[in-house]
């Protein structure tokens, strides 16, 4: 069942972990385990793509990986997850490819296992084949989310909630991010994202300089979002453990 938790931004993160591995019964989890590697995940690094067949999957610790839909310089953002999800969860349903690109944004660690491995897993623990498949409908449930808010909100509000959104994922003093590769993420120019960050900066929500980013005024930043953030926050809730 999954812990009485509130808004982002109440969440603190004690040791590294990732969820869906955590809430695993302690059999299972050293089970699944003693098939992973801990790696890197390198900044900018590509996990996936569409149409790829994933061969591996991962669990990240700590960093950002975002999802992306389209192609030919067009893609934009459809997603994002932290230590609350996984890469490679559509096995639990037999899907082996991805509709979306996966990048590394922010560097991190992560447990990873071949796809062979983590088909044994399933067919050996109910309860990761449940919490995947509850993954990943929470997943789609962000993509929808995120199509909408492409669709109907100006780009101030939007990188305001995209921030919100990825700072309840890193938990950190400051994030890094360029100029383009918020554009890139947001499908915009990079011309909106100076204009949109420029004006929460004067408000004095968040500083920003040279691609280092900090809140200053978390609640002043959420007044500034979109009202999507509340529904992402909602989506994102239940996928976070604490221990």
């Amino acid at each position: 069942m999954a812990p009485n938790i509130g808004l982002p931004g109440e969440w603190k993160m004690q040791q590294p972990h990732n969820c869906i591995l955590q809430r695993l019964p302690s059999a299972d989890r050293q089970q699944l385990l003693a098939r992973c590697e801990q790696m890197t995940l390198p900044q900018a690094a590509r996990l996936d793509g569409p149409g790829q067949g994933g061969h591996q999957v991962y669990f990240p610790l700590s960093g950002l990986v975002v999802l992306q839909s389209g192609s030919g310089g067009h893609a934009v953002s459809a997603g994002m997850f932290g230590n609350e999800g996984m890469l490679g969860a559509g096995l639990a349903l037999g899907l082996a490819r991805s509709p979306l690109q996966a990048t590394v944004l922010e560097a991190g660690q992560a447990m990873r296992l071949g796809c062979l491995g983590f088909w044994h897993a399933l067919r050996h623990s109910r309860p990761l084949t449940r919490l995947s498949q509850h993954y990943l409908y929470s997943t789609y449930e962000q993509l929808a989310l995120s199509a909408a808010c492409a669709h109907c909100h100006d780009i101030t509000p939007r990188l305001a909630c995209w921030l919100l959104m990825a700072d309840d994922r890193l938990q950190l003093a400051a994030m890094h991010f360029t100029q383009q590769e918020m554009a890139d993420i947001l499908g915009v120019r990079r011309v909106g994202i100076t204009r949109a960050a420029g004006w929460l900066q004067d408000q004095g929500l968040i500083g920003y300089h040279r691609g280092v980013i900090s809140i200053l005024d978390r609640p002043g930043l959420q007044q500034a979002a979109c009202s999507c953030y509340v529904l992402f926050a909602r989506n994102h809730a239940p996928l976070i453990c604490h221990i």
